[in-house]
Formats: C-alpha cells, structure tokens, sequence
C-alpha cells in the first residue's frame, strides 16, 4: 500500500503537500512501487492519510509536472516509464528478522561521550536560559538575503562556484573590518576561514597535539574544547578558575599548549585580570608554550568597556586568536577564523583541502558581502540595545529573588553563572527546572575535576526580555524546594515592632551586599527619603521608606523593578536579618553610622 511509505510529522516545517510529495517520490525512485499499477486513487490515499482529497491531487499533479508521474485518462496516475529506476524491491513485512543486539558501552570511547539528553524542541519551553541559543528576532532576514540574492549574480557567483575559489572576500572582511575593532593587525595569509570556533580546535588539536602533549585547559571550561583534545589522547592539566580567571601558576610549565577564554570566560563570565595577562605571557616564554584564545563574545560588552584581545595586547606568535559569527549572527551559519603564524596557516588549509571540510563558499561570499555593506556594524549596534536590556532585568530580577546569592559580578557577555549555597544540587536543580518549562545549564557539566555541584548558569541571549522577570521567580521557587533557607518562624527573636524600626533606621546608614556580593550603603532620612550607593561604579539610586503595622516598606526608583517591597526586620545577634512576604530570609545588614556623617 503507498499510504505505508508515506510519513507525515505535524513538528516538520514542510507543508503537508511538500512531505506527501516527498515521501511518494521517495518511494518511487527507491523501487517500491510497481511501475505497471496505477497509483491508489486520490480519494483512498487521502482516506487513508486523513487529509483532504485536494491535497493528493495537487500532488499527483505536482509529480505530474515534475515528470515522475503520467497521468492516462479513465485509468490513473503511473510511473513515468521513461525514468530508469532499480528492480522493485519486495514489500517488507512487518515482522523483521531480530537483529544482534550489541552492548556500545564495549565500543564507544567515554571521554567522548555525551551522558545527558540535551532537550532538541526548544519551542516547548517558554524559558530558554541555556547557552548556544541567539535571539532570532535579531537576525536580520532582509539584509542577509539581499546579500545572498547579490552572491548569485554573474559577477559573484564564480566566486563560491569555481573549484579553487577559496574564502579570500571573507578574509580579507575580517581582516580590515573586524579584528581591527579588537586591535589586532595581521596579513591576509594569517587567517584561515573555519566552520565555527569547534572546528578551529578540532584542526589546531589534528597540528599541534598528540599523546606527548600537555594541555592546559580551564576548569571549570568549554567542554568541547576537552572532548576534542582528549580526543588525540593528550594529557589533560585543569587550571582553576577564580574571580580574576584562569590561575596561572607552576602547574602551566608542564604544559606544551594552554586553551582559555581570558575576555569573557566560559563559563563562568569572569575576565583574566591584568596582572594574570601579564603573567600568563611571561609563563608562556620562561616555558615555551603556546596559547589557543577563544575569543568567543568578543562584540558582546555592554556595560563596561570593551576588554582588549590577549592577541591584541600582546602581539605574540605564541597566541593562536580563534573566533566566530555563531554569537553574533547564527549557530547554523558555523563560520569561524583562526588568526596564527602563516606556517600554522598554511597547514590549517591544506588539511581543510585533504578533509574536503572548507566552509561553504556561498556563504563564506555572502558574509563578505554583508560585513563589507555595514550590515554587520549595524548588527551589532541593535544586538548591543537588545542585550544591555536584557542584562539589566537579569540583574534586577537576581536581586529580586536571589538575593546575596553568589552571582559572579562579570558586566559583559550574555549569561550570569551562580556559586549557590554549598550542598545545592544544581543537576537537580536543572531536572526540575525542566519540568516547569525551563531550560538552565547546570554548572557541574563544565568542571573536568574537582567537580562542584551547587553551581549552573543562566543565559539570557533568546529569552525575551518581557519572560526573564518570570522565569527567574520560578527558579527561585525551585531552589527552595532543594535547599529550603531560613524562615522567618526559625528566628529566636521576635519581628521589630513599627516604633523600633523608625528607631533603629532613622537617619542610619545600613550595609549590605547584592547578589554580587557586592556592598551597598543604604542612608535612611527622617523625611522617608532613601538613597543607595553601590561599591560598583556609578550604580546610585534614590527611593522611599516607611512603617506600617510592623512591616518596613520601601520602593527604589530603579533597583528591584521599582516594585513597593514589603519586608519583616529581626534583630538578632546584632545583624539585621529581613524577611520577604512568605516569611524567606532575604539577607542581612549592619548598621554602620548616621546618614548625615556619610556621603
């Protein structure tokens, strides 16, 4: 029966029409159908499938035009008889011969393995806070097709369709108009053209190392980056990551080659400090190894200024720059360039030739094409507006529900990753998050060693900004439910009264941290005004407090979403403890002079 080789997907992108079409021709051309048999009639087939009888009559027409049907009146559609197909294969059964059934545990490598699904229909989650997703409604369709409509034209196409064209448009883009923006001044024959930052590591790893070699690689870290070094069985050596980034210390001697992402590490945010780039250069003479820089969100810095390249910095042939468009334009588009020595280079492509795995020409031409039009530039400007909202709600709702949580203070890139209380268990944490329709990266995935289990990472890049603020309070709730914190019920003192908060507050000046951990001063005046000074630079805010039925209120003009907040103060073993509306521990303050003494 055709209706059996017919497959229909309701999730499929395709038309109903075009999946029908597919799977009939599909059929026909592997010698399923007999070629002397007209084909089931329209009214049957589409009785059979439950779809509308226009609809498979529009395709046998369809195939009809395209040649592989004739139609013969009164008697049906049949296989075209001029096409040369292979010998009808008989009608498979349903009952299939078993099988052996081998044990791949026995075959497959297990530092290559990937243990956890990784959820695939991501439109079944209205939360996406994992990485390796963009905000496609930044991606400009207009200006990317009228650059591929140009790639076509007669002038353009020899380009991408002549057998030794290679990627010279798109180099030669980069080189005058991206790395500059980074600082970085090369020659045409120090960049290769790549499919994405993992294929640059998968050819630097085929050139430069072997089961002799050492490397270097951060911990926690980009875990692609390990798989595809261990992959050519190197020794592997994890560097700690702190709040100044990669540790550079004895343990990079026995290294030949140290992988790290110093602007905006991956993936806990944080960027190598001046005095650890210094070092790390130096390391790398005393001890002769050579340096892979990830530079994987270099155009993504909205808060503070941008940090330079290590490459840019220190213009060392020891520092092989790899980057990418994935963050920028699109993960599918998977085009990348490494930036190295030209004897590196020129190996990198001659590889590329043997593998037969050199980015798609159209392509690499059209990016030449849009970058050298501005369309990139103006890209980037929208992509920065769209970004820097995002991270403000990010902020703001951290704040809000995670407060004195442990978040990494990082002001670029496009994710936050949290050091939860220790003994949180953020793998369950990420089930079920799940559940509830939220996609997180749980930290434990990133650690090589010394793995830790009360970290995960939130990324903000295609969530939209209007679901943020929600997705957040649920996660809270989640966290609760893992690790329940201090209630108010626990307390051995009892809440302040009204007359004791005006007491304790007026014309004081409170110390307190925010989910950074970063210290904030809160000075509370007479008339119920209030302002916050934050150590981070030009963070201040003004706002009002006052006291009802024993409950302290008070609403920022910009912190916390200028909502009215309404808490419970207990003082206990001279520290402030505040309690939100359902009773949860909040945080704690010191008091610590009068509001008129201090600025």
């Amino acid at each position: 029966m055709l209706s059996q080789y017919i497959h229909i997907d309701p999730l499929n992108d395709r038309t109903l029409q075009d999946q029908i079409k597919s799977s009939i021709a599909q059929a026909i051309f592997e010698g399923f159908i007999p070629e002397d048999k007209a084909l089931v009639s329209s009214r049957r087939l589409a009785k059979e499938l439950q779809v509308s009888r226009n609809t498979i009559l529009r395709v046998y027409e369809q195939l009809t035009e395209d040649g592989i049907l004739v139609s013969l009146e009164r008697k049906g559609y049949f296989i075209n008889p001029a096409l040369e197909l292979p010998a009808l294969k008989p009608i498979q059964s349903e009952q299939q011969p078993e099988t052996e059934q081998l044990d791949w545990s026995n075959y497959l490598i297990t530092e290559n393995t990937v243990s956890k699904r990784v959820a695939q229909d991501l439109d079944r989650y209205p939360y996406l806070f994992v990485s390796g997703v963009v905000d496609e409604d930044l991606f400009p369709v207009s200006e990317w097709r009228k650059c591929s409509i140009q790639s076509l034209n007669k002038s353009n196409h020899r380009t991408w369709t002549s057998v030794n064209a290679g990627s010279e448009a798109l180099i030669e883009q980069v080189r005058t108009r991206v790395l500059p923006k980074r600082g970085i001044f090369v020659d045409k024959d120090q960049i290769a053209v790549t499919l994405g930052c993992q294929n640059s590591l998968y050819y630097l790893s085929k050139l430069l190392v072997s089961s002799q070699t050492t490397v270097g690689i951060e911990n926690p870290g980009y875990p692609e980056a390990l798989h595809q070094f261990q992959a050519r069985r190197a020794n592997i050596c994890p560097l700690p990551v702190d709040h100044k980034g990669i540790a550079v210390d004895q343990q990079m001697a026995q290294c030949q080659l140290v992988y790290t992402t110093p602007s905006n590490q991956f993936p806990t945010t944080v960027r190598l400090s001046p005095d650890r780039r210094k070092k790390l250069m130096d390391m790398a003479q005393e001890h002769d190894f050579l340096i892979i820089e990830d530079d994987f969100e270099h155009d993504i810095n909205f808060i503070e200024d941008a940090c330079p390249a290590l490459k840019s910095e220190y213009p060392s042939d020891r520092i092989i720059y790899i980057s990418s468009f994935t963050s920028t334009l699109a993960p599918g588009l998977r085009i990348g360039y490494i930036v190295a020595p030209e004897p590196l280079i020129t190996q990198i492509k001659a590889l590329q030739f043997r593998t037969h795995s050199c980015p798609p020409k159209n392509n690499c031409q059209t990016l030449a094409l849009f970058l050298s039009l501005g369309h990139y530039d103006s890209l980037a400007q929208k992509m920065l507006k769209r970004y820097r909202e995002k991270w403000l709600t990010m902020e703001k709702a951290l704040n809000y529900y995670f407060p004195q949580s442990g978040v990494i203070p990082s002001l670029a890139g496009t994710a936050f990753w949290i050091n939860y209380k220790q003994g949180f268990d953020a793998e369950q944490f990420e089930e079920l998050a799940e559940q509830q329709g939220i996609l997180i990266n749980n930290g434990g995935r990133y650690y090589f060693s010394d793995k830790k289990t009360n970290s995960f990472r939130l990324s903000f890049q295609s969530i939209r900004t209007e679901r943020i603020r929600e997705g957040v309070a649920l996660l809270s709730q989640i966290a609760k439910q893992i690790m329940p914190i201090e209630q108010l019920s626990q307390c051995a003192a009892s809440p302040l009264s009204s007359k004791a908060i005006r007491q304790l507050l007026t014309n004081k000046v409170l110390l307190t941290k925010d989910c950074f951990n970063i210290p904030y001063r809160i000075s509370f005046q007479a008339d119920g005004k209030m302002t916050g000074v934050s150590d981070r630079p030009n963070d201040i805010d003004e706002g009002y407090w006052w006291v009802e039925k024993d409950k302290f209120f008070y609403q920022w003009r910009n912190w916390q979403f200028a909502d009215i907040r309404k808490i419970t103060i207990v003082l206990e073993n001279n520290e402030i403890k505040r309690f939100d509306e359902d009773g949860y521990f909040i945080g704690e303050a010191q008091l610590i002079g009068n509001s008129s003494s201090v600025c």
